[in-house]
């Protein structure tokens, strides 16, 4: 029977990431080289590692742990942040997460309200391939973010290496706010985890990025795409660390490079958005 009052092994496994697995999953990437005027999206001290390297993916998530399965489609840069060890920490920073799908709202606010990652619904997610053809697609208020096409077999830049075996890192942002203080208490968190990859197949890819109203993807200007990959692995958090705090002063000034990852903009008066 159903119940308002929920089991704490259940509760556990649904709101602490540390208890999140990403099992059966079925990823495409494109790995690139964004153009220098990024660096103006990233919020200091965040800076943009060497190399440079932009990740665009969709994937097909068959089988959470804490949720029904779900597609994820995404776009982040890799960055590194001296943490308040001296520990120079290296870790994807995303600008965007859209997800639909049967359980996308439980994701969604798994990775947004708790892990502090910018999550949106988005209005659909494809993910299709045959042969040795891929295509993928994320589309959200009647605009089409992302379009892009892979064919197996290599990378588009021939001298392009990735190490898909290589554990990677996260680094999130999250904050608290209320009526006395307005934002404060802004942190970056690094989230460890680990892929088990199945398969994985190098490919050259295609992609077409657009801006909708809401959702500025198009302002992120690509230099030179490296290649793309099919992958199907399974994926969990190891551990999750704070590196940094904010000075509350400056919450309201993070926050402006964060909110269009995560929110709408609030609707003009007499009208709709």
């Amino acid at each position: 029977m159903q119940s308002f009052v929920v089991p704490i092994d259940e509760l556990m496994k649904k709101t602490n990431p540390k208890y999140n697995q990403m099992n059966d999953i079925t990823a495409a990437t494109i790995y690139a080289i964004p153009d220098p005027s990024v660096k103006a999206l990233i919020p200091p001290p965040l800076e943009i590692a060497d190399p440079a390297l932009l990740i665009i993916y969709v994937s097909n998530i068959k089988s959470p742990t804490f949720t029904a399965p779900y597609m994820e489609g995404g776009m982040g840069i890799l960055t590194k942040l001296t943490d308040e060890n001296g520990v120079v920490r290296t870790g994807l920073y995303y600008f965007s997460l859209q997800l639909c799908g049967a359980g996308s709202q439980n994701a969604i606010f798994m990775g947004r309200e708790e892990a502090g990652l910018p999550k949106k619904f988005a209005g659909e997610i494809s993910l299709k391939y045959a042969a040795d053809k891929v295509f993928l697609h994320i589309k959200r208020n009647g605009v089409m973010l992302l379009n892009a096409e892979l064919q197996l077999g290599r990378y588009n830049d021939p001298h392009f290496t990735y190490d898909y075996t290589n554990d990677g890192g996260v680094l999130t942002h999250r904050y608290n706010s209320d009526d006395a203080r307005g934002l404060h208490n802004m942190q970056i968190f690094y989230y460890n985890s680990t892929t088990d990859y199945s398969y994985y197949q190098p490919a050259y890819a295609k992609v077409k990025l657009q801006s909708s109203a809401h959702d500025p993807w198009g302002e992120i200007k690509i230099a030179k795409i490296l290649g793309g990959s099919l992958a199907k692995n399974n994926n969990a958090v190891v551990d999750v660390t704070k590196v940094f705090t904010y000075p509350d002063t400056d919450a309201i000034a993070v926050m402006q490079y964060l909110y269009a990852g995560r929110f709408d903009p609030l609707p003009k008066e007499g009208g709709i958005v």
